[in-house]
């Protein structure tokens, strides 16, 4: 929460610098001009528009700006298009969610999840999907194509707890199978032996398919990808297995399982979910804040403010206010995959004697006016600041070309109020 502060903080301490800057460069920022106009913000130098992309990138925790090495034609691969269609599906539910509608939004996306719960998917701060490099990786013997698999976790922050990963397999049905013929499908993490040569398989997760399903294939990988993030050294890539009903070991495209020869949009690909380590913050309710003032020695009740309230509003008076971010602009759409740029707002205006309903104005904020009425020289008059921020979710490519979803809380502010 304290980093997203920070970012409002320094998008709208930059607007203040702007305005005062010299011109060369589209700043990416549109605010609100004073009369319900939004406009762009005076376009700056080269020098401060690099220093402002790299504070926005620190804030969102990227150590640099990514430069993934595929790009365009790359979203229709079956990594990204995923992640795009979770992108929009999030989106669309905005927040909160009724599980059971949230369900049937995925399903109908085709994007149903091995992990049970689609809370795992909400609830996930960061979601990064991961592109098979078996082949760039190691030598790769003719039998074993198709059945390697190599996902690359050295990137990926300790700071972030694994809650769910999954490995995505492609199947069309298989031409001439009998009816209710079947496959068990076995994938195995590989493993290190003590002869730098030997290797062993520990198996992972398995399941059995019809040889007439049509459709992804999820298979629960969430150990091994846990490990990798641990000790990147260990990382060895997963095995894929095919038996027949008989137990006979069949290669994958004959139980109907897409190669890395097939269509870009059925390749393989593993999916992660994460959670971010941060500090419980407890939303308190107004009855909280009724019940904790009880305690006080001067207490307020929720109505005084309207002994305040005016019955005009005043243009100048602390009110929410347009602040648009474009990422196009910053010249990032080259691994930005989504939004082009997002409304973040930002609060201002006077917290001035009287103080009205329209301020969301705290019972501090009653007190401290009145004090500074009789006292303007040592206290001062209270600030506009928010009073409820919401998240945003961002789809970008990293180095490797791997697509992230990450979640930023705090990110627009949604009311304004008097503090």
């Amino acid at each position: 929460m304290e980093t997203s502060h920070r970012l409002l903080g320094s998008l709208i301490a930059f607007l203040a610098f702007l305005t005062l800057s010299g011109h060369a460069f589209d700043s990416g920022f549109y605010a609100d001009n004073g009369v319900y106009q939004t406009i762009a913000v005076d376009r700056m130098r080269r020098k401060e528009q690099r220093e402002m992309q790299q504070e926005i990138l620190t804030l969102l925790g990227l150590h640099h700006r990514p430069k993934p090495l595929t790009h365009g034609s790359a979203e229709s691969a079956s990594a990204p298009k995923f992640m795009l269609d979770l992108y929009n599906t999030l989106k669309e539910e905005d927040g909160s969610i009724d599980e059971k509608l949230f369900t049937d939004a995925l399903k109908e996306r085709h994007l149903n999840s091995s992990l049970g719960n689609v809370k795992t998917i909400d609830d996930a701060d960061m979601i990064m999907s991961f592109v098979n490099h078996a082949e760039t990786q190691r030598p790769i013997i003719r039998h074993e194509r198709d059945r390697r698999f190599y996902f690359d976790f050295s990137e990926v922050p300790l700071e972030e707890t694994i809650t769910g990963a999954e490995l995505r397999l492609y199947k069309t049905p298989v031409e001439g199978a009998l009816p209710n013929t079947s496959f068990t499908i076995q994938v195995y993490r590989v493993e290190q032996g003590q002869d730098p040569e030997d290797k062993f398989l520990r198996i992972e997760s398995n399941q059995t398919v019809l040889a007439s399903m049509d459709g992804w294939i999820l298979m629960n990988v969430t150990h091994a990808a846990t490990l990798w993030q641990a000790f990147p050294a260990y990382n060895l890539g997963l095995f894929l297995s095919v038996h027949n009903e008989k137990g006979e070991d069949v290669h994958p495209w004959e139980a109907g399982i897409v190669g890395r020869k097939g269509a870009d949009d059925k390749q393989a690909f593993l999916v992660s979910f994460f959670k971010t380590a941060q500090e419980l913050h407890v939303r308190r309710t107004r009855a909280a804040r009724a019940a904790k003032r009880k305690n006080l020695e001067i207490s307020y009740p929720d109505e005084p403010l309207q002994m305040f309230a005016p019955p005009s509003y005043n243009i100048k008076s602390c009110k929410r206010k347009t602040l648009y971010v474009s990422f196009k602009a910053l010249g990032w759409q080259d691994w930005i995959i989504a939004p082009d740029g997002y409304s973040a707002f930002y609060c201002d205006g006077e917290c001035a004697f009287p103080l009205n309903a329209q301020m969301n104005a705290t019972n501090h904020a009653i007190v401290q006016t009145l004090v500074h009425l009789m006292e303007p020289e040592k206290i001062p008059k209270p600030c506009c600041a928010p009073t409820k921020l919401t998240a945003i979710s961002v789809l970008y490519f990293d180095d490797n070309s791997n697509v992230i979803l990450k979640k930023y809380r705090n990110m627009v502010v949604k009311s304004c109020g008097c503090h």
